[in-house]
């Protein structure tokens, strides 16, 4: 059997050397804001500063089309064609969406206060909707640069109007965007809507003036078991409050088109809140080794990663880990609070309501103790939005920390496994195994520039590669090296869970090492 341990390794080798040892890139010629991938297609959709790429798996370009710069101004109101302060502006990529069963690519820029259009999932220089002549219903995104925007595809039912593709949007707030910090935008004509018209009015968090005050900066936006989930940072918009950020994941259902539901529950990362700043997240399964290592969690439960900064320390960072069930959990003991108890746990102020001058009324009416099971999605006559108290936040500790500003996380699980890969600002993806004492074990390969990565860090649909974006280049690597290591000695030294793993047979050690092209060398070490 010898004999085929050596042949597997002479076409592992031989297969390589044909491959050549260079990555697939693509190079934009201007800043990259927002990168997406179709699940089915493989394809990557790249919004830039004035341009829009499509890409294969391979990142060879299959389509383009320029997006700006055009003539506009922020103090002008669209059309702009009478605008006399309209100059040549440029439009920077807010939002990308897939909408899969419709074939089409939502972009928005911004341009125009924001709107939107609809482009051809297949070849995205075909433009299928854009007007400009809406007016502000139709505002979706910011004219503002440094304003961020996340978004997912969701649905409407009405029983009068029928079953509708929609999107959540939400948002900080710019000088003359939209007030809207959350809003549902509607992909069709119907009635007296318009295609992106916000179809909900729901004041208490799209009307308010607030939003300027609590400088809100949304990363991440997720749906699970009928929950939407949004992660955010903000201050307290009290003026003796400061501008210290914290970081808070709001959730509600689905189905709650009204946003009775809407609950923010702040996270802490260390026990004194040291890393207050959320940049990036990425939501996954643990895995096995993993989830035995989280006193609340199992390996079926997902797990939100989330890598934060610190405005008391610039020069440091942190990851930091939630399962999901103790997220859930918390923010029904904070609904349950205020639903039944008068906002009270343990005869201490557990909740509040944001955004609103009257907080510390809202939660006075007692109700039955079984509200927040019967009413899980909220109701008109039950308070709302909600907010957690600092002293009832989900706290933990970073299970990683490190010098210097960590701006990407990805996660994959390989043979239980959990590895981290953390992007920088001064371009490296480190590579951490989530292990009983976490540590980083390797870099992505690829050229470093020293450009910050960009907070979309994705996998590719075989999970063996990673797409890892800095601000004018996108570059796709193997997650490992193993073809690299020859013997099974310098294979388990590495202590990277996708390079292999030792078995006792006959007395003897035998090793598998894993390859970029699929095939394994096995070796024997007595």
């Amino acid at each position: 059997m010898a004999w085929r341990w050596v042949l597997a390794a002479i076409l592992a080798t031989l297969s390589l050397s044909l491959l050549g040892s260079a990555y697939d890139e693509f190079t934009s010629d201007t800043l990259i804001n927002n990168v997406v991938q179709d699940p089915i297609t493989s394809q990557l959709y790249v919004g830039t500063v004035n341009a829009l790429y499509q890409l294969d798996q391979s990142l060879h370009p299959e389509a383009h089309t320029r997006t700006g710069p055009e003539l506009d101004n922020r103090q002008c109101t669209p059309p702009v064609t009478s605008c006399e302060e309209a100059v040549e502006t440029d439009n920077h990529n807010k939002l990308l969406l897939i909408h899969p069963s419709k074939d089409t690519l939502i972009v928005c820029g911004s341009l125009y206060r924001g709107i939107c259009s609809l482009r051809n999932l297949s070849n995205v220089e075909q433009l299928l909707y854009f007007s400009d002549t809406k007016g502000e219903k139709s505002y979706v995104a910011s004219a503002e640069e440094g304003v961020s925007v996340v978004g997912v595809m969701s649905y409407y039912f009405n029983k009068d109007k029928g079953n509708f593709t929609v999107f959540l949007v939400a948002k900080g707030y710019g000088s003359h965007d939209s007030t809207k910090l959350i809003s549902t935008r509607i992909l069709q004509v119907h009635s007296d809507w318009v295609l992106f018209d916000s179809i909900i009015e729901a004041s208490a968090v799209q009307s308010n003036p607030f939003t300027l005050r609590y400088l809100h900066d949304f990363r991440h936006v997720f749906k699970d078991e009928g929950f939407v989930y949004f992660l955010f940072s903000r201050t307290l918009g009290a003026q003796d409050s400061g501008t210290k950020n914290f970081t808070f994941i709001s959730r509600m259902c689905e189905n709650d088109h009204n946003y009775y539901s809407y609950t923010e529950l702040q996270l802490n990362c260390s026990a004194g809140n040291k890393y207050n700043k959320v940049q990036a997240a990425y939501v996954t399964l643990p895995g096995e080794a993993l989830a035995k290592n989280m006193s609340s969690s199992v390996w079926t439960d997902k797990v939100v990663f989330v890598v934060f900064s610190s405005d008391d320390d610039s020069s440091s960072s942190a990851v930091c880990m939630y399962p999901l069930r103790a997220i859930n959990q918390r923010l029904v003991e904070i609904i349950g609070a205020c639903y039944s108890t008068k906002g009270q746990i343990n005869n201490k102020s557990a909740v509040y309501s944001p955004y609103s001058s009257k907080s510390d009324e809202l939660c006075k009416i007692e109700n039955e103790k079984g509200m927040v099971t019967n009413q899980k999605c909220g109701a008109e006559f039950l308070p709302s939005p909600l907010a957690s108290r600092a002293e009832f936040a989900l706290a933990t500790d970073p299970v990683f920390t490190k010098k210097g500003l960590m701006t990407a996380v990805a996660v994959a699980v390989e043979t239980e496994h959990a590895v981290a890969f953390l992007g920088t600002t001064l371009g490296e993806v480190l590579k951490l195994h989530l292990s009983t004492s976490p540590e980083v074990y390797g870099r992505a390969p690829g050229e470093n520039t020293g450009d910050k990565v960009n907070k979309n860090l994705l996998f590719d649909t075989s999970l063996t590669h990673l797409y890892i974006t800095t601000e004018k280049k996108i570059t796709k690597v193997p997650v490992q090296a193993c073809h690299l290591k020859t013997d099974c000695q310098s294979c388990v030294a590495q202590k990277d869970p996708y390079c292999g793993w030792c078995v006792l047979q006959e007395g003897s050690v035998i090793c598998l090492i894993l390859c970029n092209n699929g095939m394994g060398i096995i070796m024997h070490s007595t």
